[in-house]
């Protein structure tokens, strides 16, 4: 199966095994199609892993030719959440989109109202895109990260306030 990866593709599962190497977490799993990447430093997940989100396309763009980690003294301080709100939170590690394309508009920015199945940002992994739904009903209260920025599976992207039914 490697006879078939471009050299680009290969750069950019280094770039993906050297960020997973800089992050806090253990493992990535990656399948897109019939090439199924798996990375660790630790033990893999449990078999019982979430479905894959939906695939989108989007004009590829370049990633950094290397992704440093965030020093500890830039980290903005925590602030507690919204009480009772729902985490919108990446399904894979990759570069986080907040709109279609460059120069659109966000899919959503706080105060707007999403439902299960509204497209609130892309997640991009190896040139493929993947669509993240917010899964509730309610009105966006926070954005936690920044576009094109670099998500961690399960960082928490968004924060929603439920509407009551």
């Amino acid at each position: 199966m490697t006879d078939s990866l471009s050299d680009s593709d290969v750069e950019q599962v280094v770039r993906l095994v050297e960020t997973l190497d800089g992050s806090s977490f253990d493992y990535l799993e990656l399948q897109i199609g019939e090439l199924k990447v798996t990375i660790g430093k630790g033990e893999p997940p449990s078999s019982g892993s979430a479905p894959a989100a939906p695939v989108t396309t989007r004009a590829p763009q370049v990633l950094p030719a290397a992704i440093a980690p965030t020093p500890l003294d830039a980290v903005a301080p925590v602030v507690a959440p919204p009480a009772g709100s729902v985490e919108i939170t990446a399904p894979t590690m990759g570069i986080f989109y907040a709109q279609s394309e460059p120069g659109k508009p966000p899919f959503v920015t706080v105060g707007a109202l999403v439902e299960e199945d509204t497209t609130v940002a892309l997640v991009e992994v190896m040139k493929t895109f993947h669509a993240v739904s917010a899964g509730v009903r309610g009105t966006v209260v926070e954005v936690c990260v920044q576009d094109a920025q670099l998500v961690e599976f399960g960082q928490v992207m968004y924060r929603v306030e439920p509407a009551l039914r």
